[in-house]
């Protein structure tokens, strides 16, 4: 089990990262090399004149386009990545390293996949990467950008000790630590896991201050549980109250009470609790016992809300079980997102628009842009069908800089591009000209044909 997002990281001001650029080819639909860039477009060069990286990158990246164009995949592709560099120390027992190539072609199975971040740690700019495919690692590289020339850290293309090459900036036991890496391993993680002290910063600033939010229900139920911890603190739940206040969902306020459960409630916690550890227990930082009562404990915590109206002189209670999905899906997101400004991470969210309303979602995204909220230069990328958040009615949460597109070939492979690749003028509709198919990305719908194929007694 994953936990998405974990307390106490505060970060301080030369340890905010920002991502400039993540490249992927061959996973999923994604069949080719293909970038999606935070930089601003009038970016040139290695790095800021000034050295000023707030500035030269975005804030926020929107991804639109029609259904199975392949906005969820490259998403997918930052987590998957995310979750080698966290966790493939742990894989060398595995059959085989996960591996997901594009599968509408001959070729592509053949061949590896690759994963590389462009980001700044304490205001220098890293890149990372790595390629692989089903039986493992076939490369891997750092590289840092000091003084605005590569100085690369280390170069990997195979298994042991001479398919490397450290640099002489990289300090720490290298030898030693890669002659513990299995083809199934990043050394990155092995390292980061071995206590390497250049290569744990490396491996933090990536694994803790990107975090990926998928809108699926185990996702958010794990976003919950998170909330339901942060809750003990004051000015954590005075800032969900605000939040749903401005929500307008006539919550007055919030509690956190711990329950007793039935009997047969109890029951079936502590089976589903054995089941859980049975699966995941070999990862669990607990014991059985630990893991039971850390379970058991959650079980027993509720989010109660208190709602006015409904003519009524005192407040009626529901629990989170029985509020909307709009609501748990604003609660479950909006929390996290703020912990994240407040830490300058990267936030990434698959379907943002998923049961909330469109101006809800455009706030949501407004969050990001506003300097004296995200006072730390974090970032947001998301993925959605909602064209809405293009128009004027969404209150200017998108700009073109913000906007890119997804869509696929002939060939089925997805394809990527941004807004700043078209001609744009300030009196644009933005949300009509791409329904109209100005940006491309738009399904080709007819209904003539489906109209056709729908008519009882046509094909009879």
């Amino acid at each position: 089990m994953e936990i998405l997002f974990r307390g106490n990281e505060t970060a301080l001001e030369g340890d905010v990262t920002m991502l400039l650029r993540f490249r992927v080819t061959n996973h999923r639909s994604i069949r080719d090399s293909t970038e999606l860039v935070l930089t601003k477009s009038s970016f040139e060069g290695v790095r800021p004149a000034d050295g000023d990286w707030r500035a030269a990158t975005n804030r926020i990246v929107g991804i639109f386009g029609s259904n199975a164009s392949g906005k969820t995949n490259l998403l997918d592709a930052i987590q998957f990545a995310l979750r080698a560099i966290r966790q493939s120390a742990n894989w060398t027992e595995e059959e085989s390293f996960p591996y997901h190539p594009f599968a509408l072609d001959g070729l592509s199975a053949t061949q590896t996949s690759a994963y590389e971040f462009d980001f700044t740690l304490t205001g220098t700019r890293y890149v990372y990467g790595f390629e692989s495919d089903a039986e493992g690692v076939k490369a891997e590289w750092l590289s840092t950008f000091p003084e605005g020339r590569r100085r690369v850290l280390f170069d990997r293309s195979g298994k042991g000790t001479d398919n490397y090459t450290f640099g002489r900036f990289l300090k720490g036991e290298n030898v030693r630590i890669s002659r513990k890496v299995d083809t199934k391993n990043l050394f990155l993680s092995v390292a980061a896991k071995e206590g390497h002290a250049q290569i744990k910063r490396v491996h933090r600033q990536l694994t803790r201050h990107i975090q990926y939010a998928a809108y699926s229900e185990d996702q958010q139920k794990g976003r919950i549980r998170a909330i339901k911890k942060w809750m003990e603190s004051d000015s954590i739940r005075w800032r969900a109250e605000s939040l749903l206040k401005f929500a307008d969902l006539g919550i007055s306020r919030l509690t956190v009470e711990d329950v007793e459960l039935a009997p047969d409630v109890l029951e079936m916690a502590t089976k589903v609790a054995e089941s859980v550890f049975s699966t995941f227990g070999e990862n669990s930082r607990f014991n059985k016992e630990e893991f039971m009562e850390f379970f058991l404990a959650d079980q027993k915590r509720k989010i109660k809300f208190w709602h006015k109206g409904g003519g009524r002189a005192e407040d009626y209670i529901l629990d989170i079980e029985n509020e909307s999905s709009g609501t748990v899906a604003w609660l479950s997101l909006a929390i996290p997102a703020l912990r994240a400004i407040d830490n300058g991470h990267v936030f990434v969210v698959d379907e943002i628009d998923a049961s909330l309303h469109p101006r809800l979602t455009a706030a949501f995204i407004s969050l990001f842009r506003d300097a004296e909220i995200n006072t730390k230069g974090a970032q947001l990328i998301f993925a959605s069908h909602d064209t809405s958040l293009m128009g004027h009615l969404a209150g200017g949460a998108l700009e073109k800089e913000d906007v890119w597109f997804a869509e696929k070939d002939g060939a089925g492979a997805s394809e990527y591009y941004p807004l700043t690749d078209f001609p744009v003028k300030a009196d644009h509709n933005l949300e009509r000209r791409y329904l109209s198919g100005r940006y491309g990305a738009v399904p080709a719908v007819s209904w003539e044909d489906l109209r056709a194929s729908l008519v009882v007694g046509e094909h009879e």
